[in-house]
């Protein structure tokens, strides 16, 4: 490019007529056309200039070609020379200033800056800046400056020492921009942790704290992003960054702790708190009693939930530092005196007759004990005597439910100390502490029971604290108790403690507790005469003693000892009455699944699960599907009911998920033997209880068997769909179509739903290739027939359910068949019968299920699949609503509804305006559930997308008045008045004029049958009765 061309750029910008001319000599300097040390010199006419304006533009210039260049662009000699130009300028007119700080904040980012320049640069800035004349972007260029330095060159800034920090404090003094602030206080922590700061620590800690505390608050919708807690985080990590502090940082600290304001009470308890560890006991020994003062009157007065928990965590955090501080001189001497006095104080609280005052002292003892080893120790061995003897005084329940409670926290306390160097207080007592819970539970009061049994609790639980013989007799009484008391919630507290004891004794759980648990469940449920009246009470349930068996199994003897004693109760009941033992069976397979889901991970607990639980789940449904029945819906035999054999289902697929590779592989040829092949005989060799061999007819994949053995195939489904990908399955390619057929032919609603879900899930997980192409056309040559109105209603939706699985598992694997198989099921909108069903369809496809095709069951499960499907099928919904007939919109608008619950926000919003008209129309349906996802929606997008919404106020407020009064579902009344409430948050010249007719639409409303529409209809009205009130 020739010079003119250049010089016009340069003329162009100097003059303030065209800033475009920069790009071309950025290009220009980029390509090598021209070098920055020629350009500085064409600019050295405007660089002299006399007039300050020009001088100004010239470096601006300059900084603004820096800017735009890679920071790597440089070399030494030329970003040497730009650093000196600069600094110099920083002498010039005040108006040029701001352009220097522009250019060497570009140059405090060039790797080749050489060395020295950085030291030379901050040194300037502090010498010839008068930082806080600048406005604001200007002074945070200075502070980025100083950061980058800091980041970058810092072994260079620290040989500046001392001068550097007092060049700084001057530069932060007087600041007051939370965006500069958050910079500000970082560089005063970098500058106390590698700077010499003795000489100005007092300065820079007047610097720093005049900010203490924080009362900014961001204005609604700040760009900054800058927030409370930043800026409070900041500064309290300033003051916490050096002890050099303390003697300036506790006496501000303590001020602020007698303020009336609890703001600043809650800033100086936590800022206290994190100062702590760092002052030490040099500095903290001295104000033991005014910080225990301050702490005892905001705990005893409690005004403030929030502050009380922060004066204890910041005693409990002065007393640790003071204690674990073995070098200090004077310390323990100091906390010694400390202790003593505050435990006196304390007692004379524990000993009123009144109690008024035990619970926040003792709160206030819990934190100082919660400090150290050493402090638990003194604290504990002084008050828990004190507390016991109070118990013994007072004979009224309430009073001994409180010590009780203050005696068991006091325990939980002790848990967290080990106690080598000190004896465990709680030992000392531990004999009183039992004999007194114990006889507690002889008690009449429930509340006292279960404060006795959550003590009991603690104390199983504190290591090494109880004999066995004491473990024993704790779990003796928590078993008597639970098996023989009425109340709920004391149960619960003893199945705690009986968690406990099983946890840390197994076997002494297995030996006492189960046997009695088990006997127990051999009784028939019934009511019993209750003591003292001659009212009756209900035995303990069996769901009961079942789940609280599932709780018991926390280690692996334990699982296996449960479990097997489940499968008998299970088998037992099999052979029962089904009227009286259907509910008790369900239970028992919950009580099995929840210890299979949570002790599956352990490798113990997995091995057990597939050698022995397995195998008897296989051998008892088909058992009991191989039964003889008295007809086609006789359903007495138990394992045969649709909820045990899916709960059973459930059990084999939480094993599968874990099981390694191998293990799988050989589960899943033992199954296709079973299920594929008809060879019964590998079941009896699995390892079942029963002798007898299953010798009838097994045929659960032919159209024509019966129902019991058809649906067995939810548990071929819970074992071949779950395995890992990767695992080969025997004979896929001849089972498919079977499970295809089946899906289809099969009467029985069960089983042609899972083999629909069962062929999905192999399919998802099928290996991508000419074979899986074949399948796929295989599918649809077998479903598309069905589908024709001319089939048979009940095949046509059983070909449905198919079709829908399959748009499933290829949408998931992001598979190029889905988008085929997406738009037939929206061209079936339009059927008469179908339409409905396809619609519906869609949630099935975009909901989580767990049972196949989900990430737990190793499903392939690409991302964004729900976005891909919602941009894919959008247009054709949108035109399909157009132009369908009447009937049918529903089916369109249904199927939206579904799209809208599922896709992400972000691309909601990007896709909305077009949907909108879909959306208002959708409320004039008369579809609930279409009604329900509508509304749902709607509330979300008033808050999402307000500028849309509210051109749509008019048109939508008679339409959810309406809705608000729909007698056909309560959650449709819910879900409109929601919606009338959120409206109120948008633009208020839109809405205001309707106020007085929503407000007199709602009356009705108030009166509703329903509380929750009652409440809900309250709280639209006083939002639009506000509207136009002046805000506090």
């Amino acid at each position: 490019m020739a010079a003119p061309i250049w010089t016009e750029s340069l003329e162009n910008f100097i003059r303030g007529e065209q800033d475009s001319g920069i790009t071309t000599i950025v290009s220009g300097v980029n390509n090598g056309d021209i070098t920055l040390l020629k350009l500085v010199e064409m600019l050295g006419p405007y660089l002299t200039s006399k007039e300050s304006n020009i001088r100004g533009r010239g470096t601006l210039l300059l900084a603004e070609i820096l800017h735009r260049l890679p920071r790597d662009k440089l070399s030494a000699e030329e970003t040497g020379l730009l650093a000196a130009f600069f600094c110099d300028r920083l002498k010039d007119h005040h108006s040029i200033t701001p352009h220097a700080i522009y250019g060497l904040l570009s140059l405090s980012i060039c790797t080749s800056l050489p060395a020295g320049d950085a030291a030379k640069i901050c040194l300037n800035l502090f010498k010839e800046v008068r930082v806080q004349t600048l406005v604001q972007a200007d002074r945070q260029s200075v502070f980025s400056i100083i950061s980058n330095f800091l980041y970058s060159r810092l072994e260079e800034l620290r040989e500046l020492g001392s001068e550097f920090v007092y060049g700084f404090i001057q530069a932060m003094d007087r600041e007051k921009d939370p965006r500069n602030l958050v910079m500000a206080f970082q560089t005063v922590q970098t500058l106390i942790d590698h700077f010499p700061i003795n000489i100005f620590a007092e300065e820079l800690f007047e610097v720093t704290s005049c900010y203490f505390p924080i009362d900014f608050r961001p204005p609604p919708n700040d760009p900054h992003g800058i927030t409370t807690e930043m800026l409070v985080a900041g500064l309290r990590s300033c003051l916490a960054a050096t002890p050099k502090f303390a003697e300036f940082c506790l006496p501000l600290l303590m001020e602020k702790l007698s303020s009336e304001l609890q703001g600043a009470k809650l800033d100086a308890f936590e800022t206290l708190a994190a100062c702590s560890p760092v002052y030490g006991a040099k500095h903290l020994k001295d104000y033991l009693e005014a910080v225990w003062s301050y702490c005892r009157k905001d705990v005893f007065q409690s005004f403030s939930q929030e502050v009380e928990q922060a004066a204890l965590g910041c005693l409990c955090c002065v007393v640790k530092a003071v204690s674990d501080d073995k070098t200090e001189e004077g310390a323990m001497f100091s906390l010694d005196c400390f202790l003593d006095d505050i435990l006196k104080e304390s007692q004379k609280h524990i000993n009123e007759p009144d109690m008024r005052f035990i619970h926040p002292s003792c709160r206030l003892l819990q934190a100082v004990a919660s400090s150290s080893e050493a402090v638990c120790s003194k604290v504990l061995a002084y008050t828990l005597p004190l507390l016991l003897d109070q118990f013994g005084k007072h004979l009224q329940a309430k009073q001994r439910q409180s010590i009780l409670s203050i005696l068991q926290a006091f325990v939980r306390v002790s848990l967290a100390f080990p106690y080598t160097d000190f004896p465990n207080p709680v030992s000392l007592h531990k004999d009183a502490l039992l004999s007194v819970l114990l006889s507690v539970l002889s008690e009449t009061n429930t509340s006292l029971k279960s404060v006795s049994a959550a003590g009991l609790s603690v104390l199983v639980e504190t290591k090494g604290l109880l004999e066995e013989d004491d473990v024993v007799l704790v779990a003796e009484h928590m078993t008597k108790t639970f098996l023989i008391d009425v109340n709920e919630d004391l149960r619960q507290d003893c199945v705690n403690a009986l968690t406990h004891i099983a946890t840390h004794y197994p076997s002494l759980t297995a030996e006492k507790v189960l046997p009695a648990f088990l006997e127990q469940l051999k009784t028939e449920q019934m009511e019993v005469e209750a003591e003292g009246d001659n009212q009756t009470v209900p035995h303990i349930s069996h769901h009961a003693l079942l789940s609280s068996m599932a709780a018991l199994a926390t280690q692996p003897t334990l699982v296996e000892c449960i479990v097997d004693r489940l499968l008998v109760h299970l088998q037992s009941l099999s052979n029962g009455d089904a009227t009286s033992k259907a509910e008790e069976c369900i239970w028992t397979c919950k009580s099995i699944l929840a210890i299979v889901a949570n002790s599956r991970t352990d490798p113990t607990n997995l091995s057990f699960f597939h050698r022995k639980l397995l195998p008897e789940i296989l051998w008892m449904s088909l058992k009991a599907a191989l039964e003889p029945r008295s007809s086609e819906v006789d359903t007495s035999q138990l394992l045969c009911r649709e909820e045990v054999i899916v709960l059973l289902a459930a059990i084999v697929r939480n094993v599968v998920q874990c099981l390694e590779s191998s293990l799988a592989s050989e589960l899943c040829q033992q199954y296709i033997e079973v299920f594929h092949q008809q060879n019964l005989n590998k079941v009896s060799s699995i390892g079942s209880t029963e002798n007898s061999e299953l010798d009838a007819v097994f045929k659960p994949l032919e159209i024509g068997s019966p129902w019991p053995q058809s649906q067995l195939v939810v548990l071929l489904t819970a074992c071949i769909c779950s395995v890992r990908r990767g695992v080969t399955i025997p004979n896929e390619s001849e089972l498919l179509p079977s499970l295809l057929a089946l899906s289809t032919g099969s009467d029985h609603e069960l089983t042609a739903t899972t083999a629909a879900k069962c062929l999905a899930g192999l399919l998802n997980k099928f290996g991508a290739g000419p074979e899986l192409d074949q399948l796929i056309e295989m599918c649809k040559q077998h479903l598309l027939p069905r589908l024709q109105s001319s089939s048979a209603g009940e095949t046509r939706q059983r070909s449905l359910t198919c079709w829908i699985w399959l748009t499933k598992a290829f949408l998931l694997r992001s598979h190029p068949s889905c988008n085929d198989l997406a738009s037939r099921l929206v061209s079936l909108f339009e059927d008469d019968t179908l339409g409905s069903s396809s619609a519906q369809g869609l949630f099935v496809i975009l909901s989580d299920s767990e049972d196949v095709l989900h990430p737990s069951s190793h499903a392939d499960v690409k991302l964004m699949y729900r976005q891909r499907l919602f941009l894919q099928l959008l247009p054709g919904i949108i035109e399909g609503h157009c132009k369908t007939a009447q009937g049918t919109k529903k089916n369109y608008l249904l199927s939206l509804s579904h799209l809208l619950h599922f896709v992400p926000r972000q691309v909601l919003l990007s896709e909305l305006p077009p949907l909108m008209p879909l959306l208002v129309q959708s409320l004039h349906q008369e579809d609930s559930a279409l009604y329900e996802s509508v509304l749902e929606r709607l509330a979300l997008l008033t808050h999402d997308a307000p500028g849309i919404i509210s051109q749509y106020v008019d048109s939508l407020l008679p339409d959810l008045l309406r809705l608000s009064g729909c007698e056909a579902s309560m959650k449709v009344r819910v879900g409109a008045l929601k919606c009338i409430g959120e409206l109120t948050t948008l633009e208020h010249h839109k809405v205001f004029p309707h106020k007085l007719k929503v407000a007199r639409g709602l009356i009705p409303r108030l009166d509703d049958k329903k509380r929750v529409v009652r409440k809900e209809a309250v709280k639209a009205r006083n939002l639009w009765m506000m509207l136009g009130s002046p805000k506090k």
